[in-house]
């Protein structure tokens, strides 16, 4: 199956997705739910994919993800200890709209800038993962699955967009770094308006 089946398969079945809670995903949770978490939550889906595209496109490596994974665990973390954010989705959006106008403008940066989006990306993803599971170890396992399958999503999707090298790669992975930039502003003019 190629690439662009295999694309269109997913993005087939994302657009299909109720409106996602961050909770049960389809009836699924505890380890299994977290780990589809950032596949099926829009915003994560964006967040992640214009981070992804911002890692291949800027060849940051590791640091990044490393930045990434640490924050996400923070976030998490916060959760499992009981602190509930307010605005942890406005941040995701945020985030989302800031790496998707880096992709669009393709401007080499420093890869300082790159482990503190990584930070703030993983942080706001963390933050807006709270389980919803009746008892403590459910809810825990969710954590956890959330945090490796947010990372396995990164990974993957980075070690995709790293292999945009052709002119017409590059020029699709700046559209979609547009689409994804409109889509967090739009939605999250629409958040803090209503």
């Amino acid at each position: 199956m190629s690439f662009i089946a295999r694309a269109s398969i997913a993005g087939a079945f994302v657009a299909t997705v109720a409106p996602a809670w961050a909770h049960p995903v389809f009836g699924v949770t505890g380890f299994a739910g977290g780990l589809l978490h950032a596949l099926l939550v829009p915003t994560h889906v964006i967040a992640v994919v214009a981070f992804a595209l911002l890692i291949g496109q800027q060849r940051w490596g590791h640091g990044a993800v490393i930045a990434y994974a640490a924050a996400i665990v923070a976030g998490l973390g916060a959760i499992a200890m009981a602190y509930v954010p307010t605005r942890a989705e406005e941040g995701v959006l945020a985030v989302a709209a800031t790496a998707g106008l880096l992709v669009a403008l393709a401007r080499p940066l420093p890869r300082s800038v790159g482990v503190l989006l990584a930070g703030a990306s993983g942080l706001a993803l963390g933050l807006d993962s709270p389980p919803e599971a009746i008892s403590l170890r459910d809810a825990n396992l969710a954590l956890l699955g959330t945090a490796i399958g947010a990372v396995l999503v990164l990974v993957g999707l980075m070690q995709i967009t790293s292999r945009l090298t052709r002119a017409w790669q590059r020029i699709g992975a700046r559209i979609v770094g547009s689409w994804i930039a409109a889509s967090a502003i739009l939605v999250l003019a629409l958040r803090l308006v209503g």
